[in-house]
């Protein structure tokens, strides 16, 4: 039948095949099989706002986490904190903290970086750029199908008068029409130069209680580097009263969670209900804008993803998106 060259030729590729199915099944068996897809990570620059203060009281911190939950091989890491303006200007100089993803209090300073420094910023849905199928990774590319995408609103905050000390109820009655007054020794806020509620806090002591500008020459006036250190000057009685974010002191949609009373100042567009003051400063819409860092591929689609996450607004008839379910949780409003 076989000769015997044949034959040693069958029992030797039957003996390898052997050795290879043993071997196989030894290394599904093993602990460190199969192997884990590499894990990918992005880092942020967070205005204080929306980092407020990790872990148990910080929107960003839930996002994270749920985020990561989902996205086993996906880590997120905030590199920077602080002021708007000051997290720009961090991002202008050099970008030590090698952010891949800005997240402001506001709109403006990311369409400044947009505008006026566009290459140090790039599109969070990169590459993007395809032409008959084939990538092609240039903003400059004429004939995508697929536009470039910098900048996205992910939350709307809301401006919130608080009270540390003993005695002192700033709600006044269930219309919440006391607040601010000039009884107060000193009023802290959050530096305008730098932080955008900072701004509308200067707007509403301008236009709704007629102190006179520039507040920074206003004893009466204390202006710190961003809102959660003048969170920190109200809780510590440094100022008797100060205008904070909402979220610093909300927690599942109640108020106030830190301090001894609080009243919401809810924006220009914002609408009247029982014991909050509708006021004249415009919304605190806040976004984000990608920076151009190098990337590697795994994480150019990670900042994708987490950019789909933030900006997943699903809510009833369906259950809320963990993105939702924040925003709720610290009083924000979806954008």
């Amino acid at each position: 039948m076989f000769s015997n060259c044949t034959r040693q030729l069958l029992l030797g590729a039957a003996a390898s095949a052997a050795i290879l199915i043993t071997s196989f099944t030894a290394y599904a068996g093993s602990p460190s099989s199969p192997p884990r897809p590499r894990t990918t990570n992005i880092n942020l620059a967070v205005a204080s706002n929306f980092y407020g203060v990790p872990p148990s009281n910080s929107a960003i911190t839930d996002i994270i986490n749920a985020f990561e939950a989902e996205n086993p091989n996906y880590t997120v890491t905030v590199t920077d904190n602080g002021a708007t303006s000051t997290l720009e200007m961090n991002i202008i100089n050099g970008n030590k903290a090698k952010v891949d993803l800005f997240l402001a209090a506001d709109t403006a300073t990311p369409l400044d970086l947009y505008l006026n420094h566009f290459t140090l910023t790039s599109p969070y849905n990169s590459p993007g750029f395809s032409f008959n199928g084939i990538s092609v990774g240039s903003s400059n590319n004429l004939f995508s199908f697929t536009p470039p995408l910098y900048m996205f609103n992910y939350a709307t905050g809301v401006l919130a008068f608080l009270s540390n000390t003993p005695g002192v109820d700033v709600t006044c009655d269930a219309g919440g029409t006391c607040g601010y007054s000039t009884v107060y020794s000193t009023v802290a806020i959050a530096d305008p130069a730098l932080a955008p509620y900072g701004v509308a806090a200067q707007t509403v002591l301008t236009g709704r209680y007629g102190l006179m500008p520039p507040l920074s020459s206003n004893p009466a006036v204390r202006e710190y580097p961003n809102i959660t250190a003048t969170l920190n000057a109200v809780l510590a009685k440094t100022d008797p009263v100060g205008f904070v974010a909402l979220s610093a002191i909300c927690s599942n949609g109640q108020y106030p969670t830190q301090g001894t009373s609080a009243l919401a100042y809810f924006s220009i567009e914002g609408g009247a209900t029982p014991g909050t003051i509708v006021n004249n400063y415009n919304p605190l819409t806040q976004a984000g804008i990608a920076i151009n860092k190098r990337r590697t591929a795994a994480q150019n689609t990670e900042l994708t993803d987490f950019v789909a996450f933030m900006t997943d607004f699903a809510t009833s008839p369906s259950p809320d998106s963990p993105m939702v379910t924040t925003l709720k949780k610290y009083c924000y409003n979806a954008p």
